[in-house]
């Protein structure tokens, strides 16, 4: 059982009241905390691992199902991190069911609206065409917390005990003045 802590926005549109006092995260990705990002007539419902800052994106309609729907888009995310298929499915079926907690993390907020910005940008720049897409640009981005400058992609392989999977070239890489590229 984990928790999935959502924001006062995606609580009122999912017309859920939170409960009281959730579990501890058992699990290798921690809690979650969620909330709902508008970007013109598109809805999603981003949510960011508490440990890792790994980020997940799910299509925001309809509200109510979103944290039964979570779990699938996070298993895809996993296998898109190259997470071996059987230690995803065993990841997903330890933190199941997810108990629908109100968010109480400013540091785990801060970077909510971090990535929100940049899944902003990437959906208007029309470099990210659907909730899919979202994670995959977001887990290039450098984060700063909790455990230092890292990529979550990187952190989230370090809690499976798989090795990083180096260094990604990133849209937002520029070379140096007068290098090329490697």
């Amino acid at each position: 059982m984990t928790a999935f802590r959502c924001t006062a926005k995606l609580l009122k549109a999912m017309k859920e009241a939170p409960e009281a006092d959730p579990a501890s995260a058992g699990n290798r990705l921690g809690e979650w905390t969620a909330t709902l990002v508008r970007v013109g007539r598109i809805q999603l419902v981003l949510a960011v691992s508490e440990p890792t800052r790994f980020a997940v994106a799910i299509d925001a309609a309809p509200c109510a199902t979103a944290p039964q729907r979570f779990a699938a888009a996070l298993l895809a995310a996993l296998l898109d991190l190259e997470i071996p298929a059987d230690l995803a499915v065993a990841k997903i079926e330890a933190m199941l069911p997810l108990q629908v907690v109100a968010s109480n993390s400013r540091s785990v907020l801060g970077s909510l609206n971090q990535f929100a910005w940049w899944a902003d940008c990437a959906i208007c720049s029309r470099e990210a065409t659907s909730a899919r897409e979202v994670p995959l640009d977001l887990a290039r981005m450098i984060v700063l917390k909790p455990k230092g400058i890292d990529w979550p992609a990187d952190r989230v392989r370090e809690a499976f005990g798989l090795p990083p999977v180096g260094r990604r070239a990133s849209r937002h890489d520029v070379p140096a003045p007068g290098s090329a590229w490697r």
